[in-house]
């Protein structure tokens, strides 16, 4: 399933506004740190076999619609137990 980055962020803060504990600017904050990431490894030319970078988009491959639970339910996690900086160390889809 490939996705563009822009529809790919609305659909895990869609899933995210699902869940209470997840605040707004939670999902903000979210979306920040995840930009942030894809221009890191945007600026550092790094492969990554499941985001695909051209010059006027970024498309990123995921297996099905499960790996955006995943990140939700990994963030939901982070959010209950206190832990979103730990969620960040060493991010990846």
């Amino acid at each position: 399933m490939k996705i563009e980055i822009e529809e790919f962020i609305e659909e895990i803060k869609a899933e995210m506004y699902g869940y209470e504990e997840i605040e707004e600017s939670l999902i903000v904050d979210w979306e920040n740190r995840f930009r942030k990431w894809i221009n890191v490894l945007k600026q550092k030319k790094s492969k990554y076999d499941r985001i695909k970078f051209s010059p006027n988009s970024i498309i990123i491959e995921l297996k099905d619609e499960t790996d955006i639970f995943k990140i939700v339910d990994k963030y939901l996690y982070a959010v209950v137990n206190n832990e979103i900086d730990k969620y960040w160390i060493d991010w990846t889809l």
